[in-house]
């Protein structure tokens, strides 16, 4: 069973609770904004108080992870707002800190993430760690948007999927209604972005779409940013109703064939 289709849920609407995983310390408090009820895979916020320690070990899934507020000190090395981290399953983890308390975006994949306070394996080259403050935005490579949407690719996968941060200008206007071929996930941390099928997205906004869901028109005010996720290469596919029914979609996006990777033929082949 795939996640359910989650749109839009208000981080701030919702309740404080407990991470449904195994072996982590006590303390701290996680939002889960949506949950694969098979796997245990989940998007969630979590909120780490000031002096909460995890220690060093590993976990048998994949997860990702986005610094929103605060400071965390992984080992021996503080991580601000904008850390990005990827480990694969059974990779070693440094132990976490954090004197002041921070708040995190904390996407496992794979599974549900039970933590092991075991070392685990040398990830090598497979760990992604990146300052997104510091990386330049690229225009978007794929076709159909107007100016003024730019990103910030974090990973690629082996099945053209991407995690990227994705933003635009303020008034930024988006006039067509599309769907896409992959499940598409955001999260937006600044600004706004308003929806027409959903409504306002705002900071603290998410949504989980699955395959072939119309989606658009879309305005911002005041611009946009937001950490973003495909499972498959992400294509404009327009259609003309904002309400077209996503059988309809799938139907038609059959019969097309394979999408374009455009991100991998603008970035080159290298994943992550």
């Amino acid at each position: 069973m795939a996640r359910p289709h989650v749109e839009l849920a208000h981080a701030p609407e919702l309740e404080w609770g407990t991470l449904p995983a195994a072996g982590w310390p006590a303390g701290l408090a996680a939002k889960v904004l949506s949950l694969d009820a098979d796997t245990g895979a989940l998007s969630a916020l979590l909120r780490l108080p000031p002096g909460w320690r995890r220690p060093a070990g590993h976990s048998p899934g994949d997860h990702e992870l986005f610094v929103l507020t605060g400071t965390l000190r992984v080992g021996g090395v503080l991580r601000g707002h904008g850390w990005y981290e990827y480990l694969p399953g059974g990779a070693h983890q440094p132990a976490w800190t954090t004197d002041s308390g921070c708040e995190l975006l904390f996407l496992p994949r794979e599974r549900r993430p039970d933590f092991v306070p075991e070392p685990g394996v040398d990830a090598g080259a497979a760990r992604i760690a990146i300052d997104t403050e510091a990386a330049p935005w690229i225009l978007t490579p794929i076709p159909g948007p107007p100016a003024g949407l730019c990103l910030k690719v974090l990973r690629r996968t082996p099945t053209g999927g991407m995690t990227w941060l994705g933003g635009n200008v303020p008034e930024f206007a988006y006039d067509r209604s599309e769907f896409h071929d992959s499940e598409e996930e955001s999260y937006c941390f600044a600004g706004d972005m308003w929806l027409r099928q959903t409504g306002q997205m705002e900071v603290g906004s998410y949504f989980w779409r699955p395959p072939y869901v119309t989606h658009g028109p879309f305005f911002s005010k005041h611009g946009c940013i937001r950490v973003a996720h495909c499972t498959g290469p992400l294509v404009n596919n327009f259609v003309d109703d904002p309400f077209r029914p996503a059988w309809e979609n799938e139907r038609d996006a059959r019969l097309r064939g394979a999408p374009v990777d455009f991100v991998t033929q603008a970035l080159g082949a290298r994943l992550s």
